[in-house]
């Protein structure tokens, strides 16, 4: 997620309604969603007999989790013009469980 590290300057900035939405949220949120969709279903494929793993879901989290977490430390304490933001990371956190909750729905109509 080369993204993270792009400095906030050279980041567009939004204008109009955008800028009510919060479009960096936005973009943490929809970033770890995919991921976690992928993630979930690369493991799925792994052991396609069992339909949807608790385990899967858990690692998936706690990656996103650990993910999410080292990508602000890295923009607070390593990336030149970022700063690493709580919030952002919750972003991400609550982009991971929508990609669950998404790969979830998808793997119950798919039955």
């Amino acid at each position: 997620m080369v993204i993270m590290g792009i400095p906030g300057d050279y980041i567009p900035k939004p204008i109009g309604i955008l800028s009510l939405l919060s479009p960096d949220k936005i973009v943490h949120f929809l970033l770890f969603a995919p991921l976690s969709v992928f993630l979930l279903s690369y493991l799925h494929s792994l052991n396609c007999n069992n339909a949807f793993t608790n385990n899967a879901v858990i690692w998936v989290l706690f990656y996103g989790i650990v993910y999410a977490i080292l990508t602000e430390l890295l923009q607070f304490c390593v990336f030149i013009g970022r700063n690493g933001n709580l919030y952002d990371a919750m972003a991400d956190i609550l982009g991971t469980i929508l990609g669950i909750i998404i790969f979830n729905k998808w793997i119950k109509k798919k039955k």
